[in-house]
């Protein structure tokens, strides 16, 4: 049997960016990792209301 696998490049980014997400996680201390998810779930509500065009 012969399988081939496809990785698109999506798949690769958000491989890496994981990889990066848990070194920086495992670094940072409470504090610090707070303000980071806060400021990432700003930035994808302004990334929504962008795309979609609502207020």
């Amino acid at each position: 049997m012969n399988y081939t696998v496809v990785l698109d490049w999506k798949f690769a980014v958000a491989l890496g960016a994981a990889a990066v997400g848990i070194i920086f996680a495992v670094k940072m201390d409470a504090a610090d990792a707070k303000e980071v998810s806060i400021h990432a779930i700003d930035v994808c509500k302004e990334y929504a209301v962008a795309v979609t065009g609502d207020c």
